[in-house]
């Protein structure tokens, strides 16, 4: 029983493991397949963020038609929403490292 647990084990975890290989493929801008340890996904300016984001929600749009195995979505109108909630105004003063924020959100 020892050996048939560790053998399920080691298969969910190997499964798991590929299936994050793929997604890192499929999902990150630029992604070159290097180890972990190796790679970093910085974002340096606000066009960088939008360039990410919008590459995201392009691949999700297209994963029936590019990927291999069985990734997808049911329903062609069902898809992928992004919400943003942010304050509506903040000021930092950068000589002493204070933030003045209005607390009030929007979405």
């Amino acid at each position: 029983q020892l050996v048939l647990f560790g053998l399920s084990n080691q298969l969910v975890v190997s499964f798991k493991e590929e299936n994050t290989v793929a997604f890192k493929h499929l999902f990150l801008k630029g992604y070159s397949g290097a180890d972990e340890d190796d790679y970093s996904c910085s974002i340096y300016t606000q066009q960088d963020a939008y360039d990410s984001i919008f590459y995201v929600l392009n691949q999700y749009r297209h994963l029936k038609n590019i990927s291999l195995g069985t990734l997808g979505y049911e329903h062609e109108e069902s898809g992928l929403k992004i919400c943003k909630q942010q304050y509506k105004r903040g000021t930092m003063l950068p000589s002493n490292d204070t933030l003045n924020i209005d607390v009030s959100t929007e979405t």
